[in-house]
This record gives C-alpha cells, structure tokens and sequence, in this order.
C-alpha cells in the first residue's frame, strides 16, 4: 500500500495549487508583457497606493531577496520607481508608474478571469468557504511567523 500522507498533505496541496495557478496567471498575463509576480505587485499597488518594500513584503509573504530581484526587473521595465521616503534616509517607497485606467482593467479583468476559471467547479459558496479558510491558514502561519522575531 502506497503511503499518501506527504502527497495529500496540505503544505503539498497548496504547493501544487499555488503553481498550478500560476501556471494559468502567467499564460493570461502573457499579453501584457507581465508575470503573476509582477501582476500581484502592481495590482497591490494600483488597489492600495504606494508602499514600502516592507509592507509589500509583509502583504504579498514574499522574502526580502524574491521582492528585491522582482522590483529590481520592474524598475527596469519602467513597471514601478523607488521614491526615497521623506525624513526616512534608509526607506523607500515604491510606486507604480502611471497605467492607463484601461489597461489596469485589463489586467484586473485577467486575473478575475483566470481566477474564475481555475476554481469553476467550486460553488460560490466553496469558494467562499475556501477564502474563509485560506485567510485563517494564512493568519495562523503568520502569528508562527511573527513569533521567529
């Protein structure tokens, strides 16, 4: 009998769902010259304004070194630009550069869509449960992480 402890563990299941879709994300965003990376970036951005590269750490549950190689290739591509933060030497703001309104619908409107799709065989009662229980995961892992400090 095979042991399926480790394949139907939750950490391995929201693993493959994370890659899976981003998997669909990345195939969506693909028009726009965007990753899901840099989509999840901006997207937090346009909906919550400019932030610094600790708060977009903290809400986006990136490490330092994945956020800072992500902002450095969408500066690059002037996505966003570092702002220094008044009365703060050390800290900056990051800011997206200016979208069309249309265009940032756009790739709203993609990841509604792939989102949508990925999970169209859920109810929307399910998907409501699932965000209930995705929001508590995230919570208590956090509390875990909040605890390494």
């Amino acid at each position: 009998m095979r042991d399926i402890r480790i394949r139907d563990s939750i950490p391995s299941l929201v693993a493959r769902l994370f890659r899976q879709v981003a998997r669909v994300n990345n195939r969506a965003l693909k028009a726009f010259d965007l990753s899901a990376v840099h989509t999840h970036i901006l997207a937090l951005l346009w909906l919550e304004g400019p932030m610094t590269i600790g708060e977009l750490q903290k809400a986006l549950a990136l490490g330092s070194s994945t956020l800072t190689g992500a902002l450095d290739r969408m500066e690059k591509a002037s996505l966003v630009r570092r702002v220094p933060v008044p009365g703060d030497r050390r800290a900056t703001r990051i800011e997206p550069a200016a979208w069309p309104e249309k265009r940032r619908n756009a790739v709203i409107d993609a990841l509604t869509k792939t989102e949508a799709e990925c999970f169209e065989k859920m109810t929307a009662a399910e998907r409501r449960d699932l965000v209930r229980l995705l929001h508590k995961a995230v919570d208590s892992i956090q509390e875990l992480d909040d605890g390494e400090d």
